[in-house]
């Protein structure tokens, strides 16, 4: 396989990945499990099944003052806190609305590329900026039917974990250590992650325990740990071979999947205004990602 579809193939696998979990969480959300408890064992989970594969692999993992702040940095900005946000967000908004919000994640990270001096300004990329918040500000308009004046704050609520990734994936390129492979990187950065949400799960009793025999929803949160190992390690892979340029293709990718499951699970449907919105959003995805950097490195290495 040559170089770019390498890319390409981890580019959609990734995206379907991801996209799928919008329904699973939703489902898990409404079916007993409470946010902070899954969002605990989504992250305690990936990292047993990664740090494994990190030993079987025989891996090692750093832990010297540069590894250790950008585990910390990343666990918190990338895993604990936006998908906490999420999780609770999930029960109110529709799975595949939440997957189209929280996958505006290239127009926050243009802006902040921006500003990190990554990027540099681009009257398209601007325009899909504002394409983008016309999309979310039709979201925002209560009316008679979704969203509601009640929805609406859950909107904004959820624009946050969007705005963390964001964060994240700029973090990531600028200080990335020299020499660290991706499952390592993971790992570290999904024990430190675990690190975070323990002590705040226990404290508040929302620690979530598994039925013997396993229930539906104990399947579903399974499920999820191993598609989230998957797309933990595609994302580290992603970032480092072909930049978070490329990386924000995904996020279109996403959506559509999102929307697909949501319509399939939970026969979910679309009004004028939130397709309006949507489509919106998914053109801005479109043309912020289109440009990408001219030369783009590829490493197919670990």
């Amino acid at each position: 396989m040559q170089k770019p579809w390498f890319a390409l193939t981890i580019l959609f696998l990734l995206g379907i990945v991801w996209g799928t979990g919008y329904s699973i969480a939703r489902f898990a959300m409404t079916h007993g499990v409470n946010p902070l408890g899954y969002s605990f064992w989504q992250s305690i989970g990936p990292a047993v099944l990664i740090g494994l594969s990190v030993l079987i692999r025989q891996k090692k993992m750093a832990f010297n003052f540069a590894h250790c702040r950008y585990y910390f940095v990343c666990g918190l900005t990338g895993i604990a806190l936006p998908n906490t946000i999420m999780y609770f967000a999930a029960p109110h908004l529709p799975a595949g609305l939440l997957a189209v919000i929280v996958n505006t994640v290239p127009i926050m990270a243009y802006l902040m590329a921006l500003v990190a001096k990554v990027e540099f300004f681009c009257w398209r990329r601007f325009l899909a900026v504002c394409v983008a918040l016309s999309g979310l500000l039709l979201l925002l308009m209560p009316t008679v039917n979704y969203p509601t004046a009640e929805s609406a704050p859950w909107v904004l609520f959820a624009l946050l974990t969007p705005l963390c990734f964001a964060f994240c994936a700029v973090y990531i390129t600028r200080f990335r250590p020299e020499g660290s492979d991706s499952f390592s990187l993971a790992a570290g950065t999904l024990i430190s992650s675990s690190l975070i949400l323990a002590p705040i799960v226990f404290a508040s009793q929302n620690f979530y325990v598994f039925n013997w025999p396993l229930m539906l929803p104990d399947w579903v949160i399974l499920l999820e740990i191993l598609l989230s190992s998957l797309g933990y390690v595609l994302f580290f892979k992603l970032i480092k071979i072909a930049g978070p340029v490329y990386y924000s293709f995904v996020d279109s990718i996403v959506a559509l999947t999102g929307l697909f499951w949501g319509y399939l699970i939970f026969n979910e449907h679309l009004t004028l205004r939130t397709g309006a919105a949507v489509f919106f959003i998914l053109a801005a995805l479109i043309m912020i990602s289109k440009r990408q950097k001219s030369v783009i490195t590829y490493d197919t290495s670990t």
